[in-house]
């Protein structure tokens, strides 16, 4: 009797860890859900217009992620510094940070096809201008011409490049010295009905150009979807993996979160992303996980 019993209770022990294992497994499903959000670019979407495969793929411990421009004023070594879509204009303090990152010899890579990094590329002193017009191409993957195949020129960039990379929907450039273009079977589709009309340009396009501005260097590239999951994650684009491999590890990493449309966040992971980029509110957290891991303790000695 006393020992059917004894197996009842191992029995009960048994069931509530396994509920308690269940439990905790839904806790985790339901923060991991409401923390993921669906806005392009964003860091926390892992749907395939957001960057979560590319920032989860980054060595945590040689990136540093830029909230305040102060922090670009202190960068030792070949740094480089991502802007990845930025999405609004930049505040004086800002450009400032830029310039000061640019003058220390570092690099600065800038990804856009909409034009918001005009004002940034404006505020540094570069004479490289995004022109928001896409360039499409019979040189392409899929049946889609925006889906297009670029080549790396001979010049010389600050990181090794692939001999092609996949682009969507990027961007005329003017001004700097080409470091990737279309092939000549490409045209500015200024009209956006996928066709080559009367009036628009035919030939090699540039997408991705490089300028010095004083010891520092600028590159532009432009189209910053080739950081999205469906870009990044995808077979078929591993020379995009790779290209975006050697760019983040060519020296310490920098990536901009001020302008960058990366850091988009809302419900539950903008609460997620405030706390974790407020120090105030991580000591005040840990402060009060200390808390109560005494009175637990002083309850469980009582």
């Amino acid at each position: 009797m006393l020992r059917t019993s004894r197996w009842k209770v191992i029995a009960i022990r048994y069931a509530s860890w396994i509920a308690g294992g269940v439990f905790v497994a839904a806790l985790v499903l339901l923060f991991l859900h409401l923390s993921a959000n669906d806005m392009e670019f964003s860091r926390y979407n892992t749907g395939w217009n957001g960057a979560s495969a590319f920032f989860f793929d980054l060595d945590r411990d040689k990136t540093t992620d830029v909230f305040y421009p102060a922090v670009l004023e202190k960068q030792q070594g070949n740094a480089t510094l991502l802007i990845i879509a930025p999405h609004r204009k930049p505040t004086e303090n800002e450009i400032a940070g830029y310039r000061a990152f640019l003058a220390q010899g570092h690099t600065i890579f800038l990804a856009d096809d909409f034009g918001s990094g005009n004002e940034i590329l404006a505020g540094i002193g570069s004479r490289v201008t995004i022109i928001p017009v896409n360039v499409s191409s019979l040189d392409r993957q899929y049946a889609d011409p925006y889906l297009i195949i670029t080549y790396r020129t001979p010049e010389q960039g600050p990181f090794v490049m692939p001999s092609e990379i996949i682009l969507n929907g990027a961007a005329l450039l003017g001004g700097g010295t080409p470091l990737a273009l279309t092939s000549v079977m490409s045209w500015a589709d200024r009209n956006g009905n996928n066709r080559l009309n009367i009036g628009e340009e035919m030939g090699t396009l540039p997408v991705m150009v490089q300028e010095s501005i004083g010891p520092g260097r600028l590159v532009v590239l432009s189209d910053p979807s080739i950081f999205v999951n469906t870009m990044y994650i995808q077979p078929e684009n591993e020379n995009n993996r790779v290209f975006i491999h050697n760019l983040t590890n060519n020296g310490p990493l920098l990536i901009d979160q001020m302008n960058s449309r990366t850091a988009d966040a809302k419900g539950l992971s903008g609460i997620l992303h405030v706390v974790r980029n407020t120090v105030i509110i991580e000591i005040l957290i840990f402060s009060l996980l200390i808390l109560g891991a005494a009175w637990a303790w002083r309850k469980k000695a009582v």
